[in-house]
Formats: C-alpha cells, structure tokens, sequence
C-alpha cells in the first residue's frame, strides 16, 4: 500500500513538472513571425497579379524608402533603423517598436498606369506590438479619411483584426494577422476602371497577400 501510495506521488510529481513545463513554454516561447526573408517571400509579384507590372508611384499611410527599387523594398537591420528614424521624423512613431522587418510593393496594370495596388507588410515581435502598430495604422486612416468628403469606414472581416477605409477612387484596409500588420492599397487614379474591377481587386488583393503571410507564419 506504501509503495502504491508513493508510485502515485511520484506519478503526480511527474505530471505537474511536465504541466508547468508546457505552461512555461506557452509563456515564454516566441510568438511566430517573419524575417526578412520571410517579408521578402510574402511580398506579392507580377506572376502572382497577371497583367500587372512593379511600380514605385504610390505611398500609404508610411514613406516608401528613397533606395526603393522597382516598386520592392524589404527593410532590416540597419536599413531598417535608417527608415524608422524618418518615419518618426514624420509622426509615425507608432510603426517601429519592437519592429523585424518591413516589406513594400506597388503593381499597376499595364494598360492603365494609374490602376494600382500597393502592399507594406510589417514585421513585429510579439502581438503585443502588432496590435499597438495596427491601432496605430488604423488612426493614422482614420485621420485621413476625417478630411475626405463621402469616405466611410468598415469591417472587411480578414485577419485577427481589421478596419477597411474607402474614399473615391481609393480603398484601403488595414489587417493584423498573428505577429504581422499590412496595409492594403487599391488606387484608381484615372476613373476609367470599372466598378466591378475595382470591387474584385479590393476582395481579391489583401486576400492574396493574406495567404502568402498565413503560409509563413505556419
């Protein structure tokens, strides 16, 4: 009976230490996110959007790096640093804490260059950060919108959080997903795309760039 009763002892010992263990690493073990070669795999290019070319002639809610080639940047380490001290020059102080890595695209279709869609992909440490960055980004569209007559604001029901800004001519969504913010830009500055080309590009855009970082985090 004794030794019954200290097999079980021992049996608890062991189920508790093994209890606390898994408890500590769903404490302490890093959140999933991206790298920069990650960031750079996320980033959506012209085979992904057929018809569509790189483009560096739109900017979001953040300054596109003046080294920004082909409408493709991937930012880290000291490049990363470098545009994080420009950002906070121009108020947006909110995207760099705790920030990995940055990924910018622009694509236009070819036969209407002012058609365009534009992606930044940020980055973060944990998701403490990327929901601190994501309130920020959707302030940031929020004051915007305030000085355009007739924009309205929405959910789009995409990612762990999401807010969908649309104004004339232009939609832009803001999504976090896990450890990871993006901007999605959908721009139609000639007014000669149709309203169904535009509504399938607002669906079709962040849904595509959604899946590569999904794909990522695991």
């Amino acid at each position: 009976m004794v030794r019954m009763t200290r097999r079980g002892v021992l049996v608890g010992v062991a189920a508790l230490v093994l209890a606390l263990a898994g408890f500590g690493a769903y404490l302490w073990w890093p959140a999933p996110t991206l790298d920069a070669a990650d960031v750079d795999a996320v980033l959506p290019t012209k085979r992904d959007l057929p018809g569509f070319i790189p483009h560096d002639g739109l900017t979001g809610s953040l300054s596109v790096p003046t080294g920004n080639k082909d409408g493709r940047s991937v930012l880290a380490g000291a490049d990363l640093d470098k545009q994080c001290r420009k950002w906070r020059k121009e108020g947006d102080n909110w995207a760099c804490r705790h920030l990995r890595g940055v990924g910018m695209v622009v694509l236009e279709r070819s036969e209407n260059v002012f058609f365009r869609v534009k992606s930044d992909v940020l980055a973060y440490d944990d998701e403490d950060a990327a929901k601190a960055a994501w309130n920020g980004l959707v302030a940031a569209n929020r004051d915007a919108i305030d000085k355009i007559p007739a924009a309205k604001e929405r959910s789009s029901d995409l990612g762990d959080a999401d807010r969908t800004f649309e104004a004339p001519g232009v939609t832009v969504l803001a999504i976090r997903i896990e450890t990871v913010v993006m901007e999605a830009i959908i721009w139609d500055g000639s007014d000669q795309v149709s309203k169904e080309d535009e509504d399938a590009m607002v669906k079709k855009w962040p849904t595509l760039q959604l899946s590569k970082i999904e794909e990522r985090l695991g």
